[in-house]
């Protein structure tokens, strides 16, 4: 069977609250780009399919050194020794006059030697790709891991999230690959900080909302909007019940980087009143003003 053509169709990591036991490999969560490299079609492949090949000339030849491979892993951007998911936004040259190292820190081996190693079981996988990669070189590298339960909760942490791991992932070792892409029964867990946001605004109605427009009072004191929460939770709901007050005016429009990673689409909300202040879990992806992913909110804080 020849190795995966492209595009390829990526494994879903699902996340949970916490890390399944007994019969999984448990690694860490690095923030970074999720990236296929195909050393015989000569393509890095972003998880949504872009080609970004030309944005890393480097991870392709170093990959190319390894064999005629195709990896699953993960593009990572260092900066003194600390992941900086920003800086892969840089172009190379931007990079080097930075002092930013990229590097691939492979996590699975899909093909080699002109096989499909897809249908073979993780275990069996993992086993390979460290022979392939065996101690790297400066632009591949391989992604520790570990059957100690224990060890992978090591890495849900605040003193991990400080310097770029955002929290563990745990694959079956029986887990094949899937050749269309999508679940595996690959899970995550991220570390979360427990936060208190103001709400500016609400998606859906105003008396039923389906997530909050959150913001945050920045260096210079002025309130900045940080992001938009996932669903609401029905003791959210309940804690706001009759507390929401529409400013006035109409609904406004809102970029959609709050709602996500750059080119999510724009949307509408509805502005309320200030005063209204909740409790919330967010992980440590906030760079721009704002936080990368969707913010969880737990309830409205009494008293406020």
């Amino acid at each position: 069977m020849p190795v995966p053509e492209l595009p390829l169709g990526l494994a879903v990591v699902e996340p949970v609250p916490v890390l399944p036991a007994g019969g999984y490999e448990y690694s860490p969560k690095l923030d970074g780009w999720r990236c296929v490299v195909h050393v015989p079609g000569g393509v890095l492949q972003s998880r949504t399919g872009s080609d970004l090949t030309d944005r890393f000339p480097g991870i392709l030849e170093s990959a190319a050194a390894l064999g005629r491979v195709v990896f699953d892993g993960e593009l990572c951007a260092y900066r003194q020794g600390r992941l900086e998911f920003a800086a892969l936004g840089y172009g190379p040259a931007r990079r080097r006059a930075e002092g930013i190292a990229v590097v691939y820190v492979a996590f699975d081996l899909l093909g080699a030697r002109g096989r499909d190693l897809r249908l073979w079981p993780l275990s069996r996988r993992r086993e390979r790709l460290a022979a392939v990669v065996g101690a790297g070189n400066a632009g591949v590298q391989l992604m520790i891991s570990t059957l100690d339960l224990a060890q992978g909760q090591e890495w849900i942490s605040a003193d991990q999230a400080a310097v770029g791991i955002e929290g563990a992932v745990a694959k079956p070792l029986a887990s094949r690959y899937p050749l269309r892409g999508g679940r595996a029964g690959w899970v995550k867990v991220h570390h979360y900080d427990d936060v208190d946001a103001l709400v500016l605004g609400v998606t859906g109605s105003p008396t039923l909302p389906t997530a909050l427009v959150l913001g945050q009072t920045d260096q210079r004191g002025q309130v900045r909007a940080v992001g938009l929460s996932g669903p609401l939770s029905r003791t959210a709901l309940v804690s706001l019940a009759g507390r929401l007050r529409l400013a006035e005016g109409g609904p406004e429009r809102a970029s959609g980087i709050l709602s996500g990673l750059p080119g999510a689409d724009d949307f509408a909300y509805w502005p309320v009143e200030p005063g209204v202040v909740v409790e919330a879990h967010a992980d440590r992806a906030f760079e721009l003003g704002r936080y990368r992913h969707r913010v969880s909110v737990v309830r409205a804080k009494p008293g406020q």
